[in-house]
């Protein structure tokens, strides 16, 4: 049975970041990011500014991904999201286009995962 009433707000998907160590290696780190749930006709209009360039990477992300799970201080404590840390955390390369990736994942249903 599908049921119209009582989707969530948002979705939560993995997010897999491939950093590059000292020696050319990759070091994979993964995060669960919260995604808005937006209408078909808003993700349309954000993929056509995207493909048009309209809208940039970051204005793009800033407005999809609302929250996280996972993510860590460089002690091992969680870091609350907000704003702030979310900008942080995009400023760490290459993590703004793991996160973009995941996103067009999760609304064309590749890779997916519980």
């Amino acid at each position: 049975m599908f049921q119209l009433a009582g989707q969530s707000d948002h979705i939560v998907y993995p997010v897999k970041v491939d950093f590059l160590d000292g020696n050319g290696k990759t070091s994979p780190k993964t995060f669960k990011a919260h995604f808005l749930r937006l209408a078909q006709s808003e993700i349309d209009e954000l993929i056509e500014k995207s493909q048009a360039k309209e809208i940039t990477d970051n204005d793009l992300v800033v407005k999809v991904f609302v929250g996280w799970d996972d993510v860590t201080d460089d002690q091992g404590q969680p870091v609350e999201f907000s704003p702030v840390m979310r900008d942080k955390l995009l400023e760490i390369y290459p993590v703004r286009p793991s996160v973009i990736a995941a996103w067009f994942e999760s609304i064309v249903g590749a890779k997916r995962k519980n």
